[in-house]
C-alpha cells in the first residue's frame, strides 16, 4: 500500500501538498497537481488510515447504521429481506460520498447505547426504533441522526433532534383492508409477530377500513403470530383450521405471508379459492410466489438514500427547504411517479388531481405511499 511520502516523490510536491489534498484543503494547491496527485491516489491505491483522521480532529468518515429488531432471525438479520436490502442500499450511497458504515444489532437498546458511546462516528441512522429510544441516542453522543421506521411517541419533556424517514403505515393498512373488503371478502385476520411498532399503525388502518364497512358485518381481526418460526408454525395451523373462500389473511410482512403460503399449499390448501392471503413490503422473493402476493409496496432505496442525504445535510450543516414547493414539484424531485402513489398531507389525502394546487408550508408532514396489486 502507497504512502504520502511515495505519492509525493512520484508527484514531484511536498508531503504537506499531498496531504492537503487528501482532506480537501486544496485552496493554495493548483488544479494541475491536485488531478495528478488524484490520479496517483487511485494509481497507487493509497488507503488513508481512519484512526489517524480522528486523531486529527477531522471527520472520522464513518456513518453507523444501528438497528433495534425484535424478531427471531434464522440465520442473521443481513439475510433478512427488509432489513439486508436496506443495509445495502446504505452502504451503496454512503460509499460514494466517500463515507465508511459500521453496523450494529441487537434487541436489547442499552448494549446499542453503549456500542454507539464508543464509536466515533460523525452520524448514525438508526432503524426500527421508538422515537424516544431515538432521542436517547442524541442526547448520549450529540451527533446528527436521522431514523427510519420510528414509531411510537417521545417521551414526557423529551425534545424532537431526529428526522423519521418512513411510510405512511396507517394508510397502508387501511388501502389494503380497504381492497380486501371490496373484494368481497367478509373477514379478515390481520397478522404480524405482535402488535407493535410499525406493525400496531398498519392495523389501526385496517380498523379504520372496517369502521367503513361495519354495516355489512365485515369483521377485522388481529392475530399475533409470535416472533420465531416455531410459534408461527402453531399460529398457521390455527389459522388453517380457520379456512373459508370469504376470509382473508393480510400479513403485515411478506416474510410471514410467503412462509404462509409454503405452510398451506404443502396442506393441499388453494389459494386464494380456499382462503386468501396478502402481504406488506413487496419484498424481491414475492414476485417467485405462486400465487402472485398482492402486497403494500415501500421504495427501500428511496428510503435509504434520503436517510444518507438528510444525514449528510445534518453533518455538513445543510439544511434542504421544500416548503413553497408544490407537491407535484417536489415528488418530480424525488423521483416518484404521481401516478404510482398516494400522497398524504398532515394525515389526508391529497387527490392526484389537486397535486400541483398544494403548496408545502413549513412544518407540514408528507407522506407518500406506493400499492402494488398481485394475483
Amino acid at each position: 500500500m502507497a504512502t504520502i511520502k511515495e505519492i509525493a516523490q512520484r508527484a514531484g510536491v511536498s508531503t504537506t501538498t499531498v496531504s492537503n489534498v487528501i482532506h480537501g484543503k486544496t485552496k493554495k494547491v493548483s488544479p494541475a497537481n491536485i488531478q495528478k496527485i488524484e490520479n496517483l491516489i487511485r494509481e497507487m491505491g493509497y488507503v488513508q488510515k481512519m484512526g489517524l483522521r480522528v486523531l486529527n480532529k477531522e471527520k472520522s468518515q464513518l456513518i453507523a447504521v444501528v438497528i433495534n429488531y425484535h424478531k427471531d432471525f434464522k440465520d442473521s438479520i443481513i439475510g433478512d429481506p427488509f432489513y439486508g436490502k436496506i443495509i445495502g442500499f446504505i452502504e451503496k450511497y454512503v460509499q460514494e460520498l466517500g463515507y465508511y458504515l459500521m453496523l450494529y444489532s441487537a434487541k436489547d437498546t442499552d448494549k446499542i447505547f453503549q456500542m454507539v458511546m464508543g464509536w466515533d462516528v460523525d452520524g448514525v441512522i438508526a432503524i426500527s426504533f421508538s422515537k424516544s429510544n431515538c432521542e436517547k441516542i442524541y442526547q448520549l453522543i450529540n451527533k446528527p441522526i436521522v431514523s427510519i421506521d420510528a414509531y411510537g411517541e417521545l417521551d414526557a419533556g423529551q425534545e424532537s433532534h431526529v428526522l423519521n424517514i418512513g411510510l405512511d403505515d396507517e394508510s397502508g393498512g387501511y388501502l389494503m383492508t380497504k381492497y380486501l373488503l371490496e373484494c368481497g371478502y367478509e373477514h379478515i385476520q390481520v397478522c404480524a409477530g405482535r402488535d407493535s411498532g410499525v406493525d400496531h399503525l398498519r392495523y389501526m388502518g385496517a380498523q379504520k377500513a372496517a369502521k367503513e364497512f361495519a354495516e355489512k358485518k365485515q369483521k377485522v381481526q388481529f392475530t399475533a403470530l409470535g416472533m420465531n418460526y416455531a410459534k408461527r408454525k402453531e399460529s398457521y395451523a390455527w389459522l388453517l383450521q380457520r379456512k373459508n373462500p370469504k376470509t382473508a389473511l393480510f400479513f403485515l410482512s411478506d416474510l410471514y405471508a410467503l412462509e404462509a403460503i409454503s405452510f398451506f399449499s404443502s396442506r393441499g390448501v388453494k389459494i386464494p379459492e380456499e382462503i386468501g392471503i396478502a402481504g406488506y413490503d413487496n419484498i424481491s422473493y414475492a414476485e417467485f410466489s405462486v400465487p402472485r402476493l398482492t402486497t403494500v409496496s415501500q421504495n427501500v432505496e428511496q428510503k435509504a438514500s434520503l436517510a444518507v442525504e438528510i444525514l449528510m445535510e445534518r453533518i455538513n450543516g445543510e439544511d434542504k427547504d421544500i416548503a413553497g414547493k408544490n407537491l407535484l414539484e417536489y415528488l418530480n424531485e424525488a423521483g416518484y411517479k404521481s401516478e404510482w402513489v398516494v400522497v398524504e398531507r398532515n394525515f389526508e389525502i391529497i387527490p392526484r388531481e389537486n397535486l400541483g394546487n398544494v403548496t408545502i408550508q413549513d412544518n407540514d408532514e408528507i407522506e407518500v405511499l406506493r400499492f402494488v396489486g398481485g394475483g
